[in-house]
């Protein structure tokens, strides 16, 4: 992938994005994050509550200090800049707080992310963290919380899945209720890998 904008669809999109550990030392533009942002920011949310908010982290001591508390994140350090995804209280609906509605929401844009930044040929990952610690370290206000911390940049090198990278359609999908299996399948025809 080069740096050139490019469309793709979103079958393509979805089947051909691979998370990215390696980043070239190319500064990425502010006015593309801010693109990639306006096309999240439509993601789908509870009651269109949109309860989120993303921090833009370009500073190293930072990232060093974030990645203290990344346990499998050192290519936070490699990126030249990440995205912290927070998430808010959705207003109004106390419901929907009790039972963390947001932090699925938060799920969502940040899949949304990694596409939208995967069709300018921009790579993205999911970072898991320690939350409490890097809540302290980017100031978010009580209530709030970062999902995730998303290394972002253009790739050196991008691997393309393999064939047998998933496990198949129909030893994932039950009928009514977890375990009958849609449409009944052979465990002869699944591969050993995926018997678990």
């Amino acid at each position: 992938m080069d740096q050139e904008v490019f469309l793709m669809d979103v079958n393509e999109a979805i089947k051909s994005r691979r998370t990215v550990r390696e980043f070239k030392d190319t500064h990425v533009p502010d006015d593309i994050i801010l693109e990639i942002l306006e096309t999240v920011k439509w993601s789908p949310s509870p009651v269109n509550s949109q309860p989120w908010k993303f921090i833009i982290i370009r500073n190293k001591d930072t990232l060093k200090k974030l990645k203290a508390y990344a346990k499998y994140g050192g290519h936070l350090l490699e990126a030249p800049m990440a995205i912290a995804v927070v998430v808010t209280h959705i207003e109004g609906f106390h419901w929907y707080n009790e039972i963390q509605e947001n932090k699925y929401a938060g799920a969502v844009v940040a899949a949304n992310l990694m596409l939208a930044a995967w069709e300018k040929g921009i790579g993205t990952g999911w970072v898991s963290i320690e939350r409490d610690k890097v809540n302290t370290i980017l100031q978010i206000p009580e209530g709030n919380t970062v999902i995730t911390i998303m290394p972002i940049g253009y790739p050196v090198h991008v691997e393309p899945h393999a064939e047998d990278d998933r496990k198949p359609l129909d030893w994932m999908v039950f009928a009514e209720q977890y375990g009958e299996r849609f449409p009944r399948l052979a465990e002869s025809k699944v591969k050993e890998k995926w018997k678990k």
